[in-house]
Order: structure tokens, then C-alpha cells, then sequence
């Protein structure tokens, strides 16, 4: 029962698998990560029943414990880089000793019989696609995700097949983001299932360290991702996502579109929020698009109740006639954030109020975003 293994291998393993454990919890076992060592491979796994990431690596020799994830990681992160041994005392004390060098720490342990396990997803639809793929579509969507848990079914990204493409989306009620990509092979009657937000964020984790392709397994109530040695089990939102695609402004003839560098106009909302108070039951600061179709520049605005006030101009041209339309500055800017730098971005909206504003860009054909706005009215 005693394994040895390269100590910077299995640091980096461990910190994969130990954001998925609970810093509190009342069962003493799941603050600890599963250790199981046989045939030349060591398996580290993480759990807070909802979510299982497990992670392998090479090693030598048999083992079959869980110690205390915290301690766990800052003890072999207290070590230096070369071969680490990790056995059970002698002293049937219920404790494991970890050797690196002329370094021993002793750490406690509880019986992996008591660990639980997730089952890999049943009636699953299997398929590959690129690592690169579904990480930008997650990066792309987590900033929309709703954090309001009475309205579980947003807290999390919507994963579905639209139109014949992969499609992710999420929503908070305020802001949309919707991004696509090819339909890899093998997704025909995929499942639509909601990745839930904590899933989302380990994800992105895991995929930034994946190249290539990976591996995804979807059913109606649990999805299995493998990348390389790293495997992550989770269960879906239940529950249904709401039909986002009917608050996406569509193409509309007396429409009203604003066609501006994304650079050009994130400085200038930038720079007419940076004096404002936040204000108002959600803090927020709001800026105001005062929009001219035969003007050169188009004129953006803040003020607050302090009597602070800032106006900034910025070229873009319009179209759909004169008009002024609010804006929150957080969730403008958030979704700005989702576009690449340098493109030319696309504000599209009708006359009503409020109404959603569609943004798109030339660089990102991929992406859709959408913010409901705070009023529209006439231009100043």
C-alpha cells in the first residue's frame, strides 16, 4: 500500500480535482479526495455528489485512501519538485505519511470504502469535438448566467442542437448570449440540457488545459466531459430553459442599427461612467445613447443625482431615425467583453420601450448578445 509518484505531476492533478470539493460540508468524507493507485496508474477524484472530476496520472505501486483536500494539496505543494512517497503509517492510526526528500508530512485519512462515486451517464449520446470549441462557446456564455437561485433553470448555460448547429446559451433575465459552432458528429438527438454554472466553471478549467479533441457523453440528467487524464461527471439543471430565442431582436424593417468599432465605443462608456455614483436599488449607472442618422458621431451620456454628468462622442453610423436609448453600464460593458478586440460591432433594436438591443460583430459571426435596455426615447 504504498505508491510513489512525480510530485509536480500530481500537484497539478490535485488542484484540477479539488475546486469541486466543498470547503464545508457535513459529511466528513467529502472534504477529502480519493486516492487509488494500480497498474502503474494513480486516479485522484473529487466530489460534492452533484459533481465528480477525477484526474490519472503515472504511478508506481497500489494504493486506496482519501485525505483532506486542503491538506492534501498544500502538503505536496510544500514540497519540492522529484519523486514523492505516499504510504499509511504503521501505527494503525488512520494516517498517511507523504515523503519528499528529507520532508515527511503526516496527514489524516478516512476508508476510500465510504467515498462515493458517480455512475457514467446512462443512455448517453457519445461524440468528440474540439477542446477549443466548446471552451469558447462556455467563456463566450458564463458571464450571462443567472445567479439568482430561485430561478435555477438560468443558473447555468443551456447546451442544446438549433438549426442543425451546437448551440450554448445563458441568461439572467437582463442579458443574453448565445454562441454556435459546427454540430460535431454523433449529436443527432442529443439531449437539450442545462450545464449547471459550477460545471460551467470547471469546465473552463479543464478545457484550458485541453488540446485537440475531447470527449462528451450527454444524457437528460448527467454529462460525462473527458480531456486526456481528466474526467469531469455532472448532473443537469432539472428543469427547462425558457425560449430565449424570441427576445433576440430579429431583421425589421424601421429598425434602428448603430455600426461602431467595439474599441471606440467600450472606451467611451468607460469614460463617461468613470465620475457617476452608482445609483438606484441595483447600483447601477446608466448610459445614454443619443443616436443621429446624418451625424458623423453619435453622442453617449451619464449623469447622477450627485450633479455629476460626462458626454463623449464616438464615430458610428446610424440608421432607423433619431432616437435615445439607456443602457446599464454593467451589462453593456459584460457583453461588449464577449466580442473580440478590433471588431466592427453591430447595435440593432426597434422603437418600443424598453426593448432588447441585439449586438453582434464582423470578428465573432459566432456570437450573439442581447441587453434589455433601461428606456428609449427621443434624442436630445
Amino acid at each position: 500500500m504504498t505508491i510513489e509518484v512525480e510530485r509536480d505531476a500530481l500537484l497539478s492533478a490535485l488542484r484540477q480535482v479539488a475546486d469541486v470539493v466543498e470547503a464545508r460540508t457535513t459529511i466528513p468524507v467529502l472534504s477529502n479526495i480519493l486516492l487509488i493507485a494500480r497498474d502503474g496508474e494513480l486516479t485522484v477524484t473529487g466530489t460534492d455528489l452533484d459533481i465528480e472530476a477525477s484526474a490519472s496520472l503515472p504511478a508506481a505501486g497500489d494504493l486506496e485512501t482519501t485525505v483532506d483536500a486542503r491538506k492534501l494539496v498544500a502538503g505536496i505543494a510544500s514540497l519540492k519538485p522529484g519523486r514523492v512517497v505516499i504510504a499509511p503509517t504503521t501505527d494503525r492510526s488512520g494516517a498517511v505519511t507523504i515523503k519528499g526528500g528529507r520532508s515527511v508530512r503526516t496527514l489524516g485519512s478516512l476508508s476510500a470504502i465510504d467515498f462515493p462515486k458517480r455512475k457514467e451517464p446512462e443512455a448517453a449520446q457519445s461524440f468528440t469535438m474540439a477542446a477549443a470549441t466548446l471552451a469558447r462557446m462556455l467563456t463566450a456564455c458564463h458571464v450571462a448566467q443567472s445567479t439568482d437561485e430561485t430561478r435555477y433553470y438560468l443558473c447555468g448555460v443551456y447546451l442544446h442542437l438549433l438549426d442543425g448547429k451546437m448551440s450554448a446559451a445563458a441568461t439572467d433575465g437582463v442579458r443574453l448570449v448565445r454562441a454556435q459552432a459546427s454540430a460535431p458528429d454523433g449529436t443527432e438527438g442529443m439531449p437539450q440540457v442545462i450545464l449547471p454554472s459550477k460545471a460551467v466553471a470547471l469546465l473552463r478549467k479543464m478545457l484550458g488545459k485541453a488540446s485537440g479533441e475531447i470527449a462528451l457523453s450527454v444524457a437528460q440528467n448527467a454529462v460525462q466531459v473527458s480531456a486526456g487524464g481528466m474526467r469531469l461527471i455532472f448532473k443537469t439543471v432539472d428543469g427547462t430553459f425558457p425560449d430565449y430565442a424570441r427576445v433576440i431582436p430579429a431583421e425589421a424593417d424601421g429598425a434602428h442599427r448603430m455600426v461602431v468599432a467595439r474599441d471606440a465605443l467600450l472606451d467611451a462608456v468607460n469614460g463617461v461612467t468613470a465620475v457617476m455614483d452608482a445609483e438606484g436599488e441595483r447600483k447601477s449607472r446608466r448610459v445614454r445613447f443619443d443616436l443621429t442618422p446624418d451625424a458623423e458621431v453619435q453622442t453617449l451620456s451619464a449623469r447622477d443625482t450627485a450633479g455629476s454628468a460626462a458626454v463623449d462622442e464616438v464615430e458610428a453610423a446610424v440608421d432607423g431615425g433619431a432616437i435615445s436609448i439607456e443602457l446599464d453600464q454593467r451589462y453593456l460593458i459584460s457583453a461588449l467583453g464577449t466580442f473580440a478586440d478590433g471588431g466592427e460591432l453591430t447595435m440593432h433594436f426597434v422603437g418600443d420601450s424598453p426593448t432588447p438591443v441585439r449586438l453582434t460583430s464582423d470578428k465573432d459571426p459566432d456570437l450573439v448578445a442581447v441587453i434589455q435596455s433601461i428606456g428609449v426615447g427621443e434624442a436630445r
